[in-house]
């Protein structure tokens, strides 16, 4: 975002001080703050001489709080100019920090945020990734193993939770239950994801805003 930097010792700082200390001056900002208007719309509207008025927007035009946002031509077909409270900040600095507040860039909300944004979506993919990893079922990759408790075998093997034989002297019968599904895994990990995103953005988001 652009603006306006005066040094304390210009003249322009004290016109800004008069400005600021004139009810009339005030007057006329407030009512060009959501409107255009030339200088006999001012005068007319807040029952002021014209001259008046045009001595008060050229000294509001010289410091920035007034611009000339349009033009119009008037019952003789004169250009008349219309003026509009200005939108640039204004920044008072010492002399010596004119120079370095000039040079300094000011990061716009917009930059800002997409540097931000695309910082924690990097750090949530990678959380997410590593999460999805570490939560994985431990006997996806394990070895097979047996146990038996009277006459029922339960056998866990990779791919398959449970492996159940059941035996008796006349039968014997196995039946294999696929593994349990990693539904709640993925949601464990998309719920750090998650949060890792939103504590990241506002981390980056305040520490690019305090470098700004």
């Amino acid at each position: 975002m652009d603006y306006e930097t005066i040094d304390i010792h210009d003249e322009r700082a004290k016109e800004l001080a008069q400005i600021l200390m004139n009810d009339k001056a005030i007057a006329i900002l407030h009512l060009v703050e959501d409107r255009a208007l030339s200088i006999s719309e001012i005068a007319r509207e807040l029952n002021l001489p014209i001259s008046t008025v045009s001595y008060h927007v050229d000294k509001m035009l010289k410091v920035g709080l007034i611009e000339v946002a349009g033009k119009k031509y008037g019952k003789r077909l004169q250009e008349v100019k219309l003026y509009r409270a200005s939108n640039r900040p204004i920044l008072l600095v010492p002399r010596k920090s004119v120079a370095k507040v000039k040079k300094k860039p000011v990061m716009g909300f917009e930059r800002l945020h997409v540097i931000s944004l695309g910082i924690a979506g990097l750090v949530s993919v990678g959380v997410y990734a590593a999460s999805t990893r570490l939560l994985a079922p431990m006997g996806a990759s394990g070895k097979d193993s047996a146990y038996e408790i009277g006459n029922i075998s339960m056998m866990s093997a990779p791919g398959k939770s449970l492996v159940s034989v059941v035996s008796n002297t006349s039968t014997t019968q196995a039946t294999a239950l696929p593994s349990a599904p990693t539904a709640h895994t993925s949601a464990i990990s998309a719920l750090l994801a998650i949060v890792t995103f939103i504590l990241t953005f506002l981390l980056v988001s305040y520490i690019l805003k305090r470098r700004a």
